[in-house]
């Protein structure tokens, strides 16, 4: 089950969003010189499936967007719990984001997100508003993910 360590409103990880941002604990990643080491930890936080719709019913009525910042372990169980999640923000007219951190390409279950960013933290390549940065966001449109990252530069 997902645990998260933090939840507020944020006009900064998605560009042209009001995003509820809800900091999901147990990355894998391990990122060196990682900007928010706390997620590391997986038994870290409260149980998001506990506090979910009170989350959603704090900001909803200011919101556009919730953003996942994590995906926990990353395994199936996490994936149907965010998926899960993605239906009820969904479901109350709020986009959603996937902050993944992975070095990898956008997978399947993922298009139910509105928008996804992909990619470690790398401190030679510099955060998301770097232009020399490895990570990318990428925007669900008609045509498929369109990348967006230079929206942050």
């Amino acid at each position: 089950m997902l645990r998260y360590i933090d939840f507020g409103l944020s006009h900064m990880e998605v560009p042209g969003e009001a995003s509820i941002c809800i900091y999901i604990t147990g990355c894998p990643n391990q990122c060196p010189d990682c900007h928010y080491p706390e997620l590391q930890s997986k038994d870290t936080g409260e149980l998001l499936n506990e506090n979910i719709e009170i989350i959603l019913s704090f900001y909803s009525h200011i919101a556009s967007c919730v953003c996942f910042l994590g995906e926990g372990e990353a395994g199936d169980t996490e994936r149907n719990e965010l998926l899960n999640y993605a239906e009820k923000a969904h479901g109350r007219g709020l986009m959603c984001c996937l902050y993944s951190g992975r070095d990898i390409v956008i997978e399947g279950w993922m298009r139910v997100f509105d928008y996804v960013k992909i990619g470690s933290y790398k401190k030679g390549r510099g955060p998301i508003s770097s232009p020399t940065t490895n990570q990318r966001m990428y925007k669900n449109t008609s045509a498929g993910f369109v990348d967006m990252t230079s929206e942050f530069w």
